[in-house]
């Protein structure tokens, strides 16, 4: 481990003169150390500079002069802290419209890194609005008293999209350290952009379930047979049945009239969480294993892409389930915690 030493403050040129002085008079160093109350090796060193140079000034300081004043400066890192998005050529055409300086965008990048500003790529998280953020508090308040086996009989169920080539592109932002959450440092997400491959699946702490591919655009209709051929089989196979719990979040297809007929005469319990809330859903931890597991192999074409979706699907181990739906506790502590925003799930 590096131990940083605070820098001590520069020698005045008063001390210097008067060390100069008492030396012209013969005094010794460890003397006019006493005197000036410094230490004797500063006082050898001053005296030698004084030899070499004959004068106790600062020679010329090599290197390039300082662009922008503190003032100049903190505007810089206001117009950041403003739009973190904001890019730093954009904001050096800014700051030489202003200021009337040219100077190149590394030097805007070094000013604010020096006030511990860091380029990061922007979390893509979901928009939550103010009815989002109280819906996921009430939900929170609700669920946060239950013990941990209520959750090891919860059918955890959503659907998710694979691309062929990977994902889209990333969004940089300048901001401090640990403020990645905050709403003006995200990329606002939606639930399925354009994809190569929908899934549906289902998981609980005991394993992963049936995984269904998605062709076409998913109805009601579509969603209902899903859960009439997957449901009930994947809950015997993780021998939860007859007593498990349906989660599943409220996307309209969810919580159409017909699929909420179906599930009030097929599953003992059914829990509805909040709009905009994959953080409170374990299953998306899930998607991202796969993801990583699949993008071990160059993937070409859409049939490869099933095939290494369903074989990797069923390689996810039980302990990794366990250990993901542990977390629901820390979840709703974070979503109180953060009274309804974004967290770090």
């Amino acid at each position: 481990m590096v131990a940083w030493v605070e820098k001590k403050s520069e020698i005045s040129i008063g001390i210097r003169k008067l060390t100069i002085c008492h030396w012209k008079r013969g005094s010794s160093e460890r003397k006019i150390g006493e005197i000036v109350n410094v230490s004797k090796s500063t006082v050898h060193n001053i005296i030698s500079k004084y030899k070499k140079t004959k004068s106790v000034k600062n020679r010329p300081r090599t290197g390039h002069p300082r662009c922008f004043t503190e003032l100049e400066e903190r505007w810089i890192v206001r117009k950041v802290i403003c739009n973190p998005k904001t890019s730093a050529v954009k904001l050096t055409l800014k700051a030489q419209q202003r200021f009337n300086k040219s100077v190149s965008p590394e030097t805007v990048r070094n000013i604010l890194r020096k006030y511990n500003f860091h380029g990061r790529v922007a979390r893509r998280k979901p928009f939550l609005s103010n009815a989002h953020r109280r819906a996921r508090l009430e939900f929170a308040k609700s669920y946060i008293k239950k013990p941990p086996e209520f959750w090891n009989s919860v059918l955890f169920v959503d659907e998710s999209k694979y691309n062929v080539f990977g994902s889209d592109g990333k969004q940089m932002v300048w901001r401090k350290p640990n403020s990645e959450l905050e709403m003006k440092n995200l990329t606002p997400s939606v639930k399925h952009g354009g994809g190569s491959q929908m899934v549906w699946g289902c998981m609980s702490a005991v394993g992963v379930g049936n995984l269904h591919f998605i062709d076409g655009i998913m109805d009601k209709y579509m969603y209902l047979d899903i859960l009439k051929q997957n449901l009930k089989q994947s809950a015997e196979k993780m021998g939860i049945l007859p007593h498990y719990k349906l989660y599943q979040d409220n996307d309209p297809k969810h919580n159409a009239h017909i699929c909420r007929l179906w599930a009030l005469y097929h599953c003992p319990q059914v829990i509805r969480a909040p709009a905009q809330s994959p953080d409170l859903n374990p299953i998306e931890n899930i998607w991202d294993h796969l993801n990583n597991r699949i993008r071990k192999f160059k993937i070409s074409i859409k049939n490869e892409l099933r095939e290494k979706l369903m074989s990797e699907w069923d390689k996810i181990e039980g302990n990794v389930c366990a250990n993901i739906v542990k977390s629901m506790r820390k979840r709703l502590n974070e979503v109180i915690k953060c009274k309804g925003g974004p967290t770090h799930y």
